[in-house]
């Protein structure tokens, strides 16, 4: 068809007269004139010409409703391209189209193109390859190998292809929503469970490709969904604190008679579950996929990276935080002390980051409460949190297909959507669980999600997890520890790789209080100086052993300070083991190790040093404390023999070295660590010819 066959007047006139002429139970006929002049209109008219084809075809439609009625179903996705016209109003003419289809057309024609539609619903720019495979498939779902367009748009930028992909989801969003009410059906819980389980796959594509802000109105546009399936849910308030009671209920619209019963029959019952379902894939998919919004500056940390953290390189950037465990320390653990005062430091600006995102924690207060009032407890979450790790299902699940169930018992809820779940219900105040303690509760689920699942990369869940370990630490205590001191270990060795590998500033100190916390309520203090050392032997993280090592000195210093009791005239010092020389004989050779063994030879020293400095600095601070505080290096036995013994072993193979050190750090434009560790030596020395 050349340019000369077909213009714009004679593109309206074509089907305007068709529409006139043609019988009703012709609209196949009229179907596939009109669908030649759309892709025609896509391939050769300008935007303005576009506009001017539609507004005819709006006018040929709203004149003559039978065929309206008949070809609606055909409109829903031959319309979407012109969702991306440069032109707004075109867009807009569109979007109005495919409004007057899913209000007029057959519910059941229109829902199937819906699905349709957001099933071919692409998220970002694929080859020509991809694309034609995709046109075959969509043809072969149809049986009409001519009704989706060819036209494809020319932008190949991702981002610009991915708002045009949610402008044109959020319409066929929309479509459904209004289509949905218009199905009568006996059993309405497989259309829901099949238009949900293709929502879920379209938005899981989705959070690859939009921004966070995308990602957000997506989510905001789900739950005003589940709200048209589920009338009683928009009149239904979250509970604030800043806004007033609500009002009580009006009894004289036929609305308020509707409400739901206690007792739910099972069809409600089983579209409700489908409902939750959903949204705990969506609460999953949501935190755990979408990227980090754009205001954040990546944060970066010394250290280490755990292998578990290089292997998943390629999502940097991805998970939000909602920051449970955070504000539980601001405003429960460390009221007005977790702040420090004078400067920004790294916490602060997550803080300030977080502050500026707030539509982030009012999506997912919004889903959580929406399960809350369709019927999910606090037992059925902590249930699904602690069950065991199923070794026959993949824990990613939140791009699973919900099954088309035949009772509500048989949907299952996403594991990691639950635990999202149960960390929001808690922080907000919800409810209460006298019994969630550290053991068994919080210890079987930091172990399903830290070592069987990939929580570990994932921000969300290690924010989920350190709140509920502070708050069942914090609310109940540690409960009935483990006989077996590996189990104990297991469970703070969880929180240490965090302290250590976590990309927050604010997780890893979380982290490493949440072990302190831990360590010191133990009853069993010989479990507590085992840990100690185990830590100092075993463990592969420098900064791990340069916290333990602090560990060690408030259990020290806690020891050794004289505490008043109520049946004592006079204070006195607590009876542990933590307070006598048998500690320091105990740990003295992890504490202080022979360098001249780690150095190995002068070549290698410098890397060696580098990778042990945190580990160093920490225990050369603690030792100078020993040495300043005479009577406290007296109880812990820090006599001749003892500095002579550090001096030779742990001091001397530094100092000689010092000089190499500070070349080598200064080749590799560096400096300051080896002049502060010199620094630091020579106040030891003082210090120790003090002692003499």
């Amino acid at each position: 068809m050349s340019n000369e066959a077909v213009t714009l007047e004679k593109a309206i006139a074509s089907i305007t007269q068709a529409a006139d002429e043609l019988k009703p139970e012709e609209f196949i006929d009229y179907s596939v004139i009109l669908d030649v002049h759309i892709n025609w209109s896509l391939e050769e008219f300008t935007p303005e010409d576009q506009y001017e084809f539609l507004e005819a075809l709006k006018g040929v439609l709203e004149s003559h409703d039978e065929l309206t009625e008949s070809i609606a179903w055909d409109l829903v996705v031959v319309l979407l391209p012109y969702l991306e016209s440069t032109l707004p109003k075109t867009a807009e003419i569109a979007e109005s189209l495919i409004d007057l289809a899913a209000r007029t057309g057959n519910p059941r024609e229109v829902y199937i193109k819906v699905l349709q539609g957001l099933t071919s619903l692409s998220w970002s720019p694929s080859s020509p390859y991809d694309e034609d495979e995709d046109d075959e498939d969509e043809a072969e779902y149809s049986g009409d190998e001519d009704e989706i367009p060819k036209k494809h748009t020319e932008n190949k930028d991702p981002a610009i292809f991915a708002r045009h992909s949610l402008r044109k989801f959020n319409n066929l969003l929309k479509a459904l929503s209004t289509v949905h009410p218009r199905i009568s059906a006996k059993f309405p819980s497989k259309f829901l469970s099949t238009e949900l389980s293709t929502i879920l796959t379209s938005f899981t594509k989705a959070t690859q490709s939009l921004d966070c802000d995308g990602v957000t109105e997506i989510v905001e546009r789900l739950v005003a969904f589940l709200k048209v399936v589920r009338p009683e849910l928009e009149q239904a308030r979250r509970p604030s604190s800043f806004a007033r009671p609500p009002l009580p209920p009006r009894t004289s619209t036929g609305a308020s008679i509707a409400q739901a019963p206690e007792e739910e029959d099972p069809e409600d019952r089983l579209q409700s579950r489908l409902m939750v379902s959903f949204l705990s894939h969506i609460l999953s998919g949501y935190l755990l996929r979408t990227q980090k919004p754009q205001l954040a500056s990546k944060i970066q940390h010394e250290g280490h990276v755990h292998p578990i953290i290089r292997s998943m390189e390629e999502v940097e950037g991805r998970g939000l935080e909602v920051g449970w465990a955070g504000k539980y320390d601001e405003m429960v653990l460390r009221p007005n002390k977790s702040k420090v005062p004078g400067g920004k430091t790294l916490i602060d600006q997550e803080r300030d980051h977080r502050a500026a995102n707030t539509s982030i924690k009012a999506a997912v207060d919004e889903i959580s409460f929406i399960c809350g009032r369709l019927g999910v407890t606090t037992e059925e979450l902590m249930t699904v949190c602690q069950a065991g790790p199923d070794l026959d299902h993949d824990s990613d699940d939140d791009g699973a297909e919900i099954p088309a169930p035949k009772a509500a018992e048989d949907i299952p809820l996403s594991k990691e959507g639950a635990l999202l779940l149960l960390a929001n219900r808690l922080s907000v105040g919800i409810s209460e669980i006298p019994d969630f303690q550290i053991y068994p509760e919080h210890s079987s689920i930091a172990e399903n999600f830290m070592i069987y699942g990939p929580g570990q990369t994932q921000p969300a869940i290690i924010d989920a997890i350190l709140f509920l370990g502070a708050l069942a630490l914090h609310s109940n205590g540690l409960g009935d520890t483990p006989d077996s001191a590996e189990k104990f270990f297991i469970y703070l060795q969880i929180f240490s790789v965090i302290s250590t590998n976590s990309s927050s500033a604010q997780c890893r100190f979380l982290a490493n209080s949440h072990v302190a916390r831990c360590l010191r309520a133990h009853p069993n203090e010989a479990i507590r100086l085992a840990y100690v050392r185990d830590t100092l032997e075993h463990c592969p993280f420098e900064s791990v052993k340069a916290a333990v090592i602090g560990v060690l000195k408030d259990e020290i210093i806690h020891a050794t300070t004289p505490v008043q009791k109520p049946e004592l005239s006079v204070p006195s010092t607590p009876n542990s083991i933590f307070g006598t020389s048998l500690c320091m004989t105990e740990i003295f050779d992890s504490l202080f190790p022979d360098l001249e063994k780690v150095f190995e030879n002068d070549q290698a020293a410098w890397e060696k040093f580098k990778e042990i400095h945190p580990r160093f600095a920490a225990t050369v601070n603690f030792y100078l404390l020993l040495l300043m505080n005479k009577g406290l290096g007296l109880k812990m036995g820090v006599d001749k023999a003892f500095r002579e013994k550090v001096e030779k072993r742990f001091l001397e193979p530094v100092k000689k070295r010092v000089e190499l050190f500070r070349v080598a750090e200064q080749k590799e434009g560096s400096s300051g660590n080896v002049a502060v560790v010199e620094m630091t030596l020579e106040r030891v020395k003082e210090a120790a010819g003090d002692e003499e």
